[in-house]
């Protein structure tokens, strides 16, 4: 297996994959705060603001199916690098976007990074510098992403007083090119083998062997569920805050701090003080702060509806609470079986996105037509029910899995 030995590559290769990754975020975390000012100058219902995130979810779910098996044959390299090209010219796209169907199509193209990124990059990173360090840089990786939907919306409100909402994808694209630069000058081919073709029929066989899974298949249903409150809240709060709390572009950025950097906060907690975060009991205790985040949501919006900050408060709590599991549920999902990891975060990311993006459509109807804002949180409240549900049958198969090992250890 090919290692990076050049110290410059070492640092290069993984600084431009968290630019790429940064970058692609930024198209969401960014516009966020303009997306009302889009919609209105393409002359297109307020409505359709939020199908922005879901319809980059859609994007980023296209070609999971295809880049996982596709980079086990025909190389690492290739791939992402025509995924990070891909990304660079959609973003240029939107500039000459003039209707709102090119630019929910300019967002599509601009989701499938998500693919690239997850499906291949990650497993490069795994590939390239070995179980040690790539658990390290990934966690580095995460950390430094996450800062986007924090700065995003801030940066993105204040620029949009000095330009055209257009140059902001500009500015992105610029990033993205520079991305595309380092991956070219710096990434590391992992696969020896490569030029294998491409038998759809083994491909489905791995795909069948992962959903065959009962741990991967209780996982996926749990970070899915756990997903959704977080995920329409991106995606509606611009029409809960903007369109009809009458806030400015600004203080609905700001009301974005306090979420992610909840999720934040988790992760360095999970990182400084937590020993053994894959325990039961440290994983169940994280589940009352949920709860109390989405019992929060439904209290504050009953007794007081015109006030927002339950909205964010609640949510908040929710995504620290979740944010503390997020690593542990996914690495027990990847792990789930021995089957090719770029099949296994293919088929993850596949459920995810799905249910991220369908979940979003239904949170913009439950809010605009089906009784506003107390309907949009019943939402989160009955996916963080589901959530429980599935952790407690995902830690009961984990449980029963380790068993085995257990005794024959001993």
């Amino acid at each position: 297996m090919h290692r990076i030995s050049s110290p410059l590559s070492l640092l290069l290769f993984p600084v431009a994959l968290i630019l790429y990754e940064f970058a692609a975020y930024l198209t969401t975390d960014m516009i966020q705060p303009g997306i009302i000012h889009v919609v209105r100058e393409f002359n297109a219902d307020v409505s359709l603001a939020p199908a922005s995130i879901s319809m980059y979810m859609a994007g980023g779910m296209a070609l999971q199916w295809l880049l996982g098996p596709l980079s086990d044959r025909v190389g690492r390299r290739p791939v992402l690098l025509s995924g990070a090209l891909i990304f660079t010219l959609a973003c240029l796209a939107t500039l000459f976007t003039t209707t709102m169907e090119q630019y929910l199509l300019a967002r599509i193209v601009q989701g499938t990074s998500i693919c690239f990124i997850a499906t291949v990059g990650y497993v490069t990173i795994q590939e390239a510098f070995g179980e040690t360090k790539g658990i390290k840089l990934m966690a580095i990786i995460t950390s430094v992403v996450l800062i986007a939907p924090i700065i995003g919306p801030l940066v993105g409100a204040t620029l949009i007083h000095f330009m055209h909402w257009k140059s902001l994808f500009g500015i992105i694209a610029g990033m993205g090119f520079i991305a595309w630069l380092g991956l070219l000058l710096c990434m590391p081919e992992t696969i020896k083998q490569k030029s294998v073709s491409f038998n759809v029929i083994s491909v489905l066989q791995d795909f069948r062997q992962v959903f065959r899974n009962r741990i991967f298949i209780a996982g996926v249903a749990t970070i899915s569920f756990s997903y959704v409150p977080m995920m329409t809240w991106v995606a509606v709060s611009p029409v809960i805050l903007i369109d009809d709390g009458g806030m400015s572009s600004g203080q609905f950025a700001w009301t974005q701090v306090p979420v992610f950097g909840a999720v934040i906060l988790a992760n360095m907690m999970i990182a400084k003080f937590i020993k053994d975060p894959t325990s039961p009991r440290f994983i169940w205790r994280c589940v009352p702060i949920q709860i109390t985040g989405l019992a929060l949501l439904i209290a504050g919006n009953q007794l007081y509806p015109h006030v927002w900050i339950w909205s964010v408060a609640g949510t908040s709590i929710y995504a620290f609470g979740v944010g503390a599991v997020f690593p542990t549920l996914f690495r027990f999902t990847l792990f789930s079986n021995d089957l090719p990891k770029g099949t296994v975060s293919a088929s993850l990311n596949i459920v995810v996105l799905s249910a991220c993006a369908g979940s979003v459509e239904i949170a913009r109807w439950l809010y605009l037509e089906a009784g506003g804002r107390l309907s949009f949180h019943m939402l989160a409240l009955g996916c963080g029910i589901l959530t429980v549900i599935c952790l407690a049958r995902l830690l009961t198969l984990m449980a029963t899995k380790t068993a085995p090992a257990e005794v024959s250890a001993s």
